[in-house]
């Protein structure tokens, strides 16, 4: 019962560390849990163009999203100019600080690209907190690569409570390729650990970290996504504000 218990712990603090999940290293088809190469004759005319900007992109995560869905899914890369995957300003709730797009000028981004149906479009909003921690939205793409379709617009997740802020700026993930930023990425693992260190807590990152998870660590979470939501940059505005 110990063992079971600890490796849960585990496998749960590794679930928030390890965000955004391994990229899959070419485009693929997502179908029956895994990924399969994109068929030669690939339409997608019928289906509704998503960026993955977070751990969308991996296999791993679609899994854990269409687990009871029979749905394929193409997935599709391409590098964007002007834009940048950054961490969003809140925990999710199992304890990863997730990401959210931004301009960026100069910056050339890695993108992925979800292909959905009605069906599964149903179904990644309702994963994605539409209206509580995200909204989804239209965005223009300035593509200067793709590997496979390349859409002028596509809809998109971005988190209502705006960018995390470090020392006054935009915290890119490292996980994302890109070329031409201005600011240093950090992994998830440095930016929890940060956080760790900012609340001056006397308990180990760990058990720091696993506090926040779940429904245990609700109110938890809703104090630090409050703290950093309080200091977060809302993409748009002039100068990059703090949202007030």
């Amino acid at each position: 019962m110990a063992e079971d218990r600890r490796g849960g712990r585990k496998a749960a603090l590794a679930r928030a560390t390890d965000y955004p999940y391994a990229a899959h290293p070419e485009p693929f088809l997502f179908r029956g849990g895994r990924a399969e190469p994109l068929p030669a004759d690939l339409r997608t005319d019928h289906l509704i163009p998503v960026i993955a900007v977070g751990s969308n992109r991996a296999p791993l995560q679609l899994a854990r999203k269409f687990e009871h869905m029979e749905t394929a899914i193409p997935v599709t890369r391409l590098v964007a100019r002007d834009l940048d995957v950054v961490h969003a300003a809140h925990m999710a709730g199992y304890g990863a600080v997730p990401a959210t797009l931004a301009p960026a000028p100069g910056t050339e981004a890695e993108l992925w690209v979800t292909w959905l149906d009605a069906a599964a479009m149903r179904r990644m909003d309702a994963t994605e907190a539409v209206g509580v921690n995200y909204a989804r939205e239209e965005q223009a793409l300035e593509i200067v690569t793709a590997d496979g379709p390349a859409p002028a617009r596509a809809l998109v997740y971005n988190a209502l409570r705006g960018c995390l802020s470090f020392d006054g700026a935009m915290v890119p993930l490292a996980a994302v390729p890109a070329t031409g930023r201005r600011v240093p990425a950090l992994t998830q693992r440095e930016v929890l650990e940060r956080l760790h260190r900012e609340a001056g807590s006397t308990a180990s990152f760990e058990r720091w970290l696993h506090g926040h998870i779940g429904p245990t660590g609700l109110l938890r979470r809703k104090r630090l996504t409050a703290k950093l939501a309080a200091g977060a940059f809302r993409p748009g505005r002039a100068g990059g504000d703090p949202i007030s």
